[in-house]
């Protein structure tokens, strides 16, 4: 199974088919035959919707209960065109894995903002924001090119 980056998928650098996606749950909303997960791993502020189907991915019905906000999640399935409006593409899941679980009553980031001041408190998580990821994104591509720029001279 090919491992691939969200960010890969919104530049529309891989193709439909069959893949691994890695990240933490950002958000979680579940009805009766089929649930919705957005997912990110910090390559695009943007996350991508993983569509769980119950019947098609037994493993769910397992796991379901150890899935909120924060949790660290692994999934196998097949990206696809998505017929809703405000997204590209969907990610249908054929096998979910809870790598780590975040208990929702501790958890500190919730899908509301929250203030820098408050994000200084739990500096381990403020990649998981949304300002935050952007900018350490933009210093490590700056980085880079400095770091580039001083090894051809």
């Amino acid at each position: 199974m090919n491992k691939i980056r969200i960010r890969e998928i919104h530049q529309d650098k891989a193709p439909l088919g069959r893949y691994e996606i890695s990240g933490w749950v950002k958000t979680h909303r579940e009805s009766k035959n089929i649930s919705f997960i957005e997912l990110s791993d910090g390559s695009s502020v943007k996350g991508l919707q993983v569509v769980v189907d119950g019947a098609n991915c037994p493993s769910y019905s397992v796991s379901a209960s150890k899935i909120s906000t924060g949790a660290a999640l692994t999934v196998e399935g097949e990206l696809v065109p998505s017929p809703a409006k405000g997204q590209k593409y969907e990610f249908k899941a054929s096998l979910l894995t809870v790598l780590g679980e975040a208990d929702a009553e501790t958890y500190p980031l919730q899908k509301k903002g929250h203030t820098f001041e408050f994000l200084r408190t739990i500096c381990h998580l403020r990649p998981r924001t949304n300002a935050l990821g952007a900018v350490f994104r933009v210093r490590s591509v700056a980085a880079m090119a400095v770091h580039e720029y001083f090894q051809k001279e």
